[in-house]
């Protein structure tokens, strides 16, 4: 009767999926879907359009066609909705220079505290300055090497002290 029991709880664990995370917030999938190829091609509740342009972060607002690219797909799925059938189903500039590159990403809330006061009396997001473009980095960072180097002579000298060290207790009648 234990084993039954037993076998019935562990089923019962496996069969249950675990909730440790939260659901997904929707801007988040539109965020994923036009990070993918710079295009938007699925169509979200409208409500997930409104949520994505109050939430995209400031780097993507100033050097992507992001915002745009969403209040296109917006506009689109409204004349979806009020029944006009000639509207294009993908939007969005799609990623220049970025061949074959594909990103997926979960972007999370601004919170209060990465805003600043604007001039109306509002809050604004603070940029945080420009991404680095890891993509045409020239290979290992110079001050890296030269640590490198340094930390491979140290420990050659410290051998090389060991061995000293090791060679002279082992002569007799020193």
């Amino acid at each position: 009767m234990k084993r039954l029991a037993l076998f019935a709880l562990l089923l019962a664990a496996v069969a249950v999926p675990g909730t440790a995370h939260g659901a997904v917030p929707c801007r988040d999938r539109i965020y994923n879907d036009w990070y993918g190829d710079g295009k938007i091609d699925t169509t979200y509740p409208i409500a997930c359009y409104k949520d994505a342009l109050k939430h995209i972060p400031a780097d993507a607002r100033i050097y992507s066609s992001l915002s745009d690219d969403i209040t296109s797909a917006m506009q689109g799925a409204l004349a979806r909705l009020h029944g006009k059938k000639n509207v294009p189903k993908e939007v969005g500039h799609g990623n220049v220079g970025t061949a074959g590159v594909s990103h997926t990403v979960n972007l999370t809330t601004t919170s209060e505290s990465q805003h600043k006061p604007a001039a109306d009396g509002g809050t604004a997001p603070v940029a945080s300055g420009p991404v680095a473009d890891s993509s045409s980095s020239g290979g290992v960072p110079l001050p890296i090497l030269v640590l490198g180097g340094v930390a491979i002579l140290l420990a050659a000298a410290g051998a090389v002290g060991a061995g000293v060290r090791h060679y002279r207790g082992r002569r007799p009648g020193v």
